[in-house]
């Protein structure tokens, strides 16, 4: 049970986002404002209010950070993108869960288990969650739309990185404990934080992989740094960099490790062709995968039998997940354009006694499953468009500035949305991260080339952006809706 700090550290968050807006340039606010809440405000711990979203480590600090651009900057916030593929994608999104509702108005029952017809209420609320989320989605695009802004959010991932691991190797030696000193809780099952016949750290994240996954994130930032960065400084990153590594070995998880390994010589000893196809086979990949797995292309059995080779235990997992996979894609077949709605109608359970029979781990199919194809197309396009369209500009004078940087960027969202197949590691980095990358290819080569003039001089490399005084403003919130509440439990159990 959480403590009352824990509830406290919610509220008090806003408090120091406006301190960051108040002390830094708007980019570097905005994301330690995102990258803070996310490495120290509690995990599942919530305030759910009647007919509104849940209030969350991940809504909280998004309707904070619309409030403070909205009040404390004087740039003009643009809700669509200069893209109308991505406008229709965003739009499609808030749309979804409307036509979701008018598709599943019939109750379903599994025994004494009783699932409602969805309602006009939940779509309302669904479409709020919805729009939560796309906030840093939105302000990303605003905000971290030129060079240094980009180059800051790798140097915001790395010393994120280093900080954090202090607490890890902590965890590792000492069995995963942060969360219940500080907050009087710990949020996942602890059995599952064992690997290797050690301990898998936590400290605030709630899971052993999404920390793993995080701290691999920093690592290959560290290494794009070092890619793009003279001589002088190279030496630096070169030491932050392995030792981010020794420490995600440390960790215990075989995916991420799996991911470092495939992606860092891409990162480090390829060009810009390399890295733009590897970016677009992954899309594409991520794009299709529900169409392979549909049509059983995907050698599962191998991919089972190579798992075995590092542990029988990881064999048995992969198994596991790519039975549910097929149970829950025969359930979402019958209704595949809208899907099943909300209120875990995209689960199954046993006709007879209720009990619950899969466990919903990859993000895809959740989305497929509630919200059917029209919403996997709309969340998935959405997120593989900035990847699309740096492929397409590849040859073109479109994308300037530093190449190595954006396109090592990208590989970061590429492995974010590989992730998303097994497991539901979907936060508001990765929406941060796909609308930095969104603006990176909208950018023409005048826009990127003639920065202002007063940025130039000062090597801020963010667009003179005035900050107002607060005149007392109040600071509201909402959050996530129903349906994001059952995805926020998803994404606990898909975290395995």
């Amino acid at each position: 049970m959480p403590n009352l700090f824990a509830y406290a550290m919610l509220f008090i968050w806003p408090l120091i986002m406006i301190v960051l807006f108040k002390r830094m340039t708007p980019d570097r606010a905005l994301i330690w404002s995102f990258l803070g809440a996310f490495m120290f405000l509690p995990s599942g711990v919530r305030i759910d209010l009647p007919l509104v979203p849940v209030l969350d480590k991940f809504s909280i600090p998004s309707l904070a950070a619309l409030v403070l651009c909205l009040t404390m900057l004087e740039q003009k916030i643009r809700i669509l993108p200069a893209s109308k593929v991505a406008s229709i994608f965003m739009i499609g999104f808030m749309l979804s869960p409307f036509a979701a509702a008018l598709s599943n108005r019939e109750p379903v029952i599994y025994g004494v288990v009783f699932m409602p017809g969805q309602s006009m209420q939940d779509a309302i609320s669904a479409a709020m969650g919805y729009a939560i989320t796309l906030i840093p989605f939105i302000l990303a695009f605003n905000l971290l739309s030129t060079r240094q802004a980009r180059r800051n959010f790798l140097i915001a991932y790395m010393t994120a990185g280093l900080i954090y691991s202090i607490p890890m190797l902590l965890e590792i030696r000492l069995a995963p404990q942060f969360s219940y000193w500080v907050y009087g809780y710990f949020v996942e099952l602890f059995g599952q934080q064992l690997r290797f016949g050690g301990y898998r750290p936590v400290v605030f994240m709630g899971h052993g992989l999404t920390v793993a996954f995080f701290l691999m994130i920093t690592a290959l930032s560290t290494a794009i740094l070092w890619r793009v960065s003279q001589s002088s400084t190279r030496t630096l990153y070169s030491y932050a960099a392995v030792y981010l590594l020794i420490v995600l070995v440390l960790c215990k998880t075989v995916g991420p490790l799996i991911f470092a390994a495939l992606f860092l010589p891409v990162i480090l000893f390829t060009g810009q062709r390399i890295k733009s196809w590897a970016i677009m086979v992954c899309a594409l990949f991520v794009l299709t995968y529900p169409v392979l797995r549909s049509a059983d292309i995907i050698p599962t059995e191998e991919l089972v039998g190579y798992a075995a080779m590092i542990q029988d235990e990881r064999a048995r997992s992969l198994d596991f997940r790519f039975n549910n996979e097929e149970m829950l894609l025969d359930h979402a077949a019958r209704k595949p354009m809208f899907g099943w709605g909300f209120w875990d109608r995209n689960r199954l359970f046993d006709p007879e006694s209720g009990r619950e029979l899969v466990i919903t781990d990859g993000y895809w199919i959740i989305v497929i499953g509630i919200l059917g194809w029209t919403g996997y197309i709309c969340i998935f396009g959405l997120l593989t468009l900035p990847l699309i369209k740096l492929w397409w500009q590849r040859n073109s004078m479109a994308i300037t500035g530093d190449i190595h940087l954006i396109y090592g960027t990208a590989l970061l969202l590429s492995i974010n949305l590989l992730e998303l197949i097994p497991n539901s590691t979907i936060n508001t980095m990765t929406w941060l991260l796909a609308g930095l990358l969104l603006a990176a290819s909208l950018q023409s080569e005048t826009a990127d080339d003639e920065e202002p003039a007063t940025s130039q001089a000062n090597n801020a490399g963010t667009p003179p952006l005035h900050i107002r005084k607060p005149r007392g403003e109040r600071f509201d919130s909402n959050a996530p809706s129903a349906q994001f509440k059952r995805k926020r439990r998803d994404a606990g159990r898909g975290a395995r």
